[in-house]
């Protein structure tokens, strides 16, 4: 059982945030003051300080409350404001009321600030010191002019007034710089990444202009064969495109989704033969460069069972898959025509690409079975 996902509740936001540190600090503080009080209510009974012990006991049950309906029924913001709100009143009464362990008001000098500005931020944090302050000017006042019996003299009060107010004044400097480097950083990676996707969608671009010219010197070649080769390499560029406009498109200019990705191979490769291509693809996340060498293996395994696997005009079935084993992924392309067995198509382009590439996915490279048609898998390591 990990402390600060489920004792603190930090499982209820998204790992690396700061809603999750707030919520696991919040918890955190909840927890120990509920035992710092009920053990303070035990000593202040004893020494008859009726007051005090009736204040932190209801503070206690308050704060249970609070941790037991976090954060289904109280959000994080409401329980930030219920802690913030009965520390900075057990602040100022334990200067007013005398308890138990009142010197601990003295902790909250230096704490209480620090509380205030990492939950509340900048604004909010500098109006809740003013309300703070205010209570410190009026429990000074109350040792002047004797309202009530005061605990401290008026230069100890003053004293408290005035470290509390230049230690939330530092405070407050501090989060404003720490806050402006956080804008910047953020706007920086902004810019980084505007920058890099536009990169890509400019290479994508590039890349469907030398499509293009392809496309057009295909039309003027009467040769069934080198027609083949320009489209062949017409589809090599296409799927590599398709990683740059995954990428300018996407949330994340790193990562690629396989199962987008490799769909989109298949719905141009489907467009350009008549052969029925069954598809079974489970969604794995690749960086760029596995996801392009990925990406063009699929294609040229793709290409040769439907250049090679059936006879002319004869329609066949296609089968392609990729799977999510542990720490690797599998690829898998099956056709049950007479596949392609000789030595001659052992060493064209496509099948010399398809082992060169696959051996930078996985150290198990590629395994061409030809018993039953042609089933070729590709390892690739997450």
């Amino acid at each position: 059982m990990n402390l600060s996902e489920t004792i603190l509740r930090g499982s209820y936001f998204p790992v690396g945030s700061r809603d999750r540190l707030k919520a696991v600090l919040i918890n955190l503080t909840l927890l120990l003051a509920i035992l710092i009080m009920l053990m303070d209510v035990y000593g202040s009974i004893i020494h008859n300080y009726y007051a005090m012990s009736i204040i932190e006991s209801t503070t206690a049950g308050m704060f249970l409350l609070t941790y037991l309906l976090f954060p289904q029924y109280i959000s994080l913001q409401n329980s930030i404001y219920i802690v913030l709100t009965v520390l900075s009143f057990l602040f100022v009464i334990s200067l007013t009321i005398i308890g138990n362990n009142h010197e601990f008001a003295f902790f909250w000098l230096a704490t209480l600030p620090i509380f205030i500005f990492f939950f509340l931020g900048i604004k909010r944090g500098f109006l809740w010191t003013l309300l703070v302050v205010f209570s410190l000017i009026l429990t000074t006042l109350n040792a002047i002019f004797k309202w009530m019996p005061p605990l401290h003299t008026v230069d100890l009060l003053t004293q408290i007034t005035l470290g509390y107010m230049a230690i939330s004044y530092l405070l407050y400097v501090l989060e404003k710089e720490r806050f402006r480097y956080e804008i910047n950083l953020v706007n920086a990676l902004n810019d980084k990444e505007i920058l890099l996707k536009e990169v890509h969608h400019r290479t994508k671009n590039n890349m469907q202009i030398m499509i293009s010219l392809l496309d057009t010197q295909s039309f003027k070649i009467d040769n069934s064969k080198y027609k083949k080769m320009f489209q062949s390499h017409v589809e090599r560029l296409q799927a590599m495109s398709l990683v740059h406009e995954h990428l300018y498109r996407g949330e994340t200019y790193e990562t690629v989704d396989i199962h987008t990705y490799l769909g989109e191979i298949l719905h141009n490769l489907q467009g350009v033969t008549s052969h029925t291509i069954l598809s079974e693809i489970d969604h794995v996340t690749l960086n760029m460069k596995t996801a392009l060498n990925l990406g063009l293996v699929f294609n040229e395994a793709v290409m040769n069972a439907i250049e090679h696997a059936y006879e002319d005009g004869e329609k066949g079935t296609i089968e392609v898959s990729l799977q999510h084993l542990e720490d690797r992924a599998l690829l898998r392309v099956k056709d049950y025509g007479k596949g392609f067995y000789t030595q001659k198509s052992y060493n064209t382009l496509g099948v010399t690409l398809m082992k060169d590439l696959s051996a930078t996915l996985d150290d198990k490279g590629i395994e061409i079975d030809t018993s039953n048609g042609t089933e070729i898998k590709i390892y690739c390591a997450l």
